[in-house]
């Protein structure tokens, strides 16, 4: 054992601990998680739960979203391992091309006997707190602050724009304690006025389960990164490691993992001397990655993901706004204070920074999905970055010996985050509604339903979003809702067409039943409505169903 480097890094770990500890480090994550932590608490609690209805979502963006989210974690709990990515959930043939842990690590607790609701909550409250510890450590390590730290978590999570003056507009004509403690709607996100930015926290954490752990992952390797920034050695079989769980983003959230190469880039490129650090990690990363994307994405991502579209959501292809006026509107302050802070910190040497920058002008150019919006999940890591230059203009602000200096700095840190607690409030009081997401006899007729079928047997249904097949038997279905496949890059017109001809009985019905391998049919008011489903024809066909409730009747095919 080489005791001068152990000894070496023993040091530069203790010096670490005093620098925090003199500096208050505790003390400020104790503000972040007491305060912040507080409130996701509280947050997760009533935002997906049991009634004595079912299963409900406490917010409409849950209910939209989780179900999917449940679909994927049902494929880890009902089928066996072999079986887990060898198709997509909600498109049989089709890869399993999405960044599954987050959903897998509930599914694996839904299969060691954890209900729904536990598996789904517990690992989420665990990781918010983890995202919430490693991004004030992330803050921390720039200023040495505990109240910079603080600071920027907190201007983070509270992202906005100018909608808060549609707040003062709503109050204007409805003067009442209603509207002041009840906002009427978001003001992150005002579609008829090209709002279309929505908060950090009810847009992207609550709904989207990859990225909260993606960000734990990645502001982790970022927190290794920096802090061997200034070591005269590192140990090697260290970097091949840090690359290798960077290369994990891939099974985490891949936007994030994009974020990292453009990042690490950029540090590369302002850092080249250091070289002997950054090819090893490049090497361990790329050897990792490479194979792991062929085997997740290879053949399905292609020109339908990245496309040439200036502006973003200016572009006139989406909204047709003018581009300062449109980013003006959806980030108020928060570039023009960013771009302030950047010259007044002198943190173009900030690789951060520089990143934060880069990922904005990129996402201005490209279209990273087919759904132009989910640029916004790389956006999300550009107002991270950017959120360093922003506490720096503030800070520097604060400081003036004008007593304009700390009146200032708050106007304006209230003018970037004021939409942002809007729509923080509206999260934890209006919008919490509930809605039903699956009705107990819905989780029976899936538990029963389980219980007769096979983990490969192909169910033809509607694409009801929040169906209970897809999502409470990890069962294979036809198509999933239409609104997600074509986010995913798949074209789904031909099945759909053969779907309708299916469900109505037509005379290449029974042909497409064998050509599909369907095992079982499922009728209900979905199938009926959306596509017309005869019923008398599965009737006439297979007999009586296998199982019924008052909402449904499944019908067992026999090809």
């Amino acid at each position: 054992m080489n005791w001068k480097k152990t000894n070496a890094s023993l040091s530069h770990y203790t010096t670490f601990l005093r620098d925090a500890l003199r500096q208050s480090w505790f003390s400020g994550l104790a503000v972040v998680l007491a305060s912040w932590g507080g409130f996701f608490t509280l947050l997760w609690r009533d935002i997906f739960y049991w009634t004595k209805e079912g299963i409900t979502a406490g917010w409409i963006g849950v209910w939209a979203d989780w179900s999917v989210h449940v679909t994927y974690a049902s494929v880890f709990a009902f089928r066996p391992w072999s079986m887990w990515l060898s198709s997509h959930p909600l498109f049989v043939g089709k890869k399993f091309t999405y960044p599954f842990l987050a959903d897998a690590i509930s599914g694996w607790l839904m299969g060691a006997g954890w209900d729904i609701v536990s598996a789904f909550i517990v690992p989420t409250i665990l990781t918010t707190l983890l995202l919430l510890g490693v991004m004030y450590a992330f803050f921390w390590l720039f200023w040495k602050s505990a109240t910079r730290a603080v600071l920027g978590v907190t201007i983070f999570l509270t992202s906005g724009g100018l909608g808060f003056l549609w707040f003062f507009a709503d109050l204007w004509e409805s003067p009442t304690w209603q509207t002041l403690l009840h906002p009427p709607r978001e003001y992150t996100h005002i579609g008829d006025i090209t709002l279309e930015w929505i908060n950090v926290v009810s847009g992207q954490l609550v709904p989207q389960r990859a990225l909260l752990l993606g960000m734990v992952v990645a502001l982790s390797v970022y927190l290794f990164l920096w802090s061997k920034r200034k070591a005269a050695t590192v140990s090697v079989p260290a970097i091949i490691g840090l690359g290798v769980v960077s290369s994990a983003l891939l099974f985490v959230h891949v936007h994030s993992f994009i974020v990292l190469v453009v990042t690490c880039a950029v540090w590369f490129a302002m850092e080249p001397r250091r070289w002997k650090f950054w090819v090893p990690f490049a090497v361990a990363a790329g050897v990792m990655s490479v194979p792991i994307f062929w085997w997740l994405y290879g053949g399905e991502v292609g020109g339908s993901f990245f496309t040439w579209m200036p502006g973003w959501l200016a572009n006139p292809r989406a909204k047709g706004e003018n581009w300062f006026w449109f980013w003006l509107l959806n980030w108020g302050l928060f570039l023009p204070l960013a771009a302030i802070g950047t010259v007044w910190g002198k943190l173009w040497k900030n690789p951060f920074v520089v990143a934060g920058w880069l990922t904005f002008g990129l996402t201005n150019l490209i279209l990273f999905q087919p759904y132009d919006w989910d640029n916004s999940k790389i956006l999300t890591w550009t107002y991270l970055f950017l959120t360093i230059a922003v506490v720096e203009a503030l800070s520097r602000t604060w400081s003036a010996r004008r007593i304009l200096g700390p009146a200032g700095a708050i106007i304006v840190f209230m003018v970037i985050t004021s939409s942002g607690w809007l729509d923080l409030w509206r999260i934890t009081g209006t919008e919490k509604n509930s809605h039903l997401m699956w009705s107990v006899a819905d989780l029976q007729l899936a538990a029963h339903f389980r219980q007769i079928s096979e983990p490969g047997d192909v169910v033809l249904t509607a694409d009801k979003h929040n169906h209970w097949v897809p999502a409470l038997t990890g069962r294979q279905i036809l198509l999933g809702y239409r609104g997600w496949m074509w986010t995913y890059g798949i074209d789904y017109r031909q099945r759909e067409t053969d779907m309708f001809a299916m469900f109505a009985g037509e005379e290449n019905a029974r042909e497409l039943l064998e050509q599909y391998s369907i095992d079982y049919v499922v009728i209900g008011l979905p199938e009926i409505h959306d596509f017309k489903a005869n019923e008398d024809y599965f009737r006439q066909q297979f007999g009586d169903p296998v199982l019924s409730n008052a909402s449904y009747r499944v019908y067992a095919v026999h090809n």
